[in-house]
């Protein structure tokens, strides 16, 4: 069995993962996937330079990110690959499914931040999207 990991950094996703090394009995192979989110403007005619700087900025962060899942990989006898993704103007979600896809995972293990109200129509919600959208097996595994 491969498992992959949407992972970015939060309480969720890195329960997400430990809950994913349970299973590592049953388990081939992991994939640990950190998708770059897009940088939007304000509205659809919000026209702007955006420095290198930021895409740079965002670079580091996904390493930093991705480089914590490797400690904790690390100690464990599993055999995982690290992914760093871009979302370039695609949703998220997507993203991850496509690199499900493509990988040949059989279950996506994802974390979510138990958003309500407002914060999950203005942030969105990742693990639903995945859900919604998703040829295989999807455990959310939520914070503690």
């Amino acid at each position: 069995m491969k498992i992959l990991v949407s992972y970015d950094g939060s309480e969720g996703a890195k329960e997400a993962l430990k809950y994913a090394l349970e299973l590592k009995c049953n388990c081939d192979e992991y994939y640990v996937l950190y998708v770059i989110p897009t940088i939007v403007g304000i509205s659809a005619s919000f026209d702007s330079y955006i420095p290198q700087s930021v895409y740079e900025g965002q670079d580091k962060t996904a390493n930093e990110i991705l480089e914590k899942a490797k400690k904790v990989l690390e100690k464990e006898d599993v055999k995982y690959e690290l992914i760093k993704g871009s979302s370039n103007g695609e949703e998220i979600p997507k993203i991850i499914l496509e690199t499900a896809t493509e990988k040949g995972v059989d279950l996506i293990v994802t974390g979510t931040r138990k958003l309500h109200g407002f914060s999950k129509l203005l942030l969105g919600s990742v693990s639903s999207g995945i859900i919604a959208h998703a040829e295989i097996p999807v455990t959310v595994v939520p914070p503690k």
